[in-house]
């Protein structure tokens, strides 16, 4: 079974939720209503040779990408972190100084983003090492922006660039948008229809929020910088050539916005210091697609990715 296939299992038992639910499995945060207000929470695992590489990747890093990425998805809902937990599987053979190290990097990455980490499990075990983060937010006087409500020609949007976020290394030190989802969702005038993180690539993640679209593959902003070829289409890590936007839609863990903008909303080029892309179209037919310079139209399913390689 592969991903998408659960997921669909897990939220076809949605309707039996009880009705506090605000926000159910399908989404980048569940919410609940609490005390009058709406809490937000969401919850992802970091595990060795699958979203980090044990053999280069630093504690620090390892420890700052477990937070990160659950601030990613706070992001994509324009909430505000309140706190976290964290639970760690370590390897029998972990020294204590590394140990230690992934635990302050933890904290402090907490903490630089106003997320106390406030508790959490130990355990050991023969096998990698498995750091899971569960974080709350709050809607903080803007309402959560959600996956759905993207209608027919509406323009898609992406921030920062894509692609190429294992040899260049932005996998593990990439910045939640935090501040960039808040500035728009708090906007009446550029708020977003739908919203989510990008963390399994456009082909992936765009599919989870409409089944019609077109992207424009000229206008898809590719990431550059040490570990690719900024003058061609390949990888300098030795991976198979592709044309530039297999990057940007397939590489995936980019950790950036995707937005769904109703027709008439022009985003500026740049909104709390990130850039904006407007990278294509909502549709009414034809699949999700890459549209090319020469005319083909490439469908996006299968070009994703998928929770099964170790990061090299």
């Amino acid at each position: 079974m592969n991903e998408n296939d659960l997921l669909q299992h897990v939220y076809s038992a949605n309707r039996a939720l009880p009705a506090g639910v605000q926000i159910p499995p399908g989404d980048d945060l569940g919410a609940m209503a609490f005390g009058g207000d709406t809490l937000l929470v969401g919850v992802d695992q970091l595990i060795g040779g699958v979203h980090f590489d044990p053999h280069t990747a630093s504690p620090e890093q390892i420890g700052r990408k477990a937070v990160t990425r659950n601030l990613s998805d706070i992001a994509a809902m324009a909430a505000e972190p309140v706190a976290a937990v964290a639970a760690v599987t370590l390897p029998v053979n972990c020294q204590d100084a590394w140990v230690r190290r992934l635990f302050d990097a933890t904290r402090q990455t907490a903490a630089a983003y106003h997320c106390p980490l406030i508790g959490g499990d130990i355990a050991m075990a023969r096998g990698p090492l498995s750091l899971t983060v569960t974080v709350w937010a709050r809607p903080g006087g803007i309402a959560p922006v959600t996956r759905r409500g993207a209608q027919p020609g509406d323009a898609i949007y992406v921030s920062g660039a894509l692609g190429h976020s294992l040899p260049t290394g932005h996998h593990l030190d990439f910045e939640p948008r935090l501040a960039l989802a808040r500035a728009l969702a708090g906007d009446k005038a550029l708020r977003p229809r739908a919203m989510m993180d990008l963390s399994d690539g456009l082909a992936q993640d765009l599919p989870r929020m409409v089944d019609h679209a077109e992207i424009d593959a000229a206008a898809l902003p590719l990431r550059s910088g040490p570990g690719t070829d900024a003058h061609s289409d390949a990888h300098s890590d030795g991976a198979e050539d592709r044309p530039a936007w297999q990057h940007a839609v397939g590489d995936g863990e980019d950790y950036e916005l995707l937005l769904i903008a109703e027709p008439h909303v022009v985003y500026p080029d740049t909104v709390a210091g990130v850039p904006l892309t407007r990278v294509g179209r909502v549709t009414s037919s034809g699949g999700a697609v890459v549209c090319t310079p020469d005319g083909a139209r490439h469908p996006l399913q299968g070009l994703g990715w998928e929770h099964r390689g170790a990061p090299q």
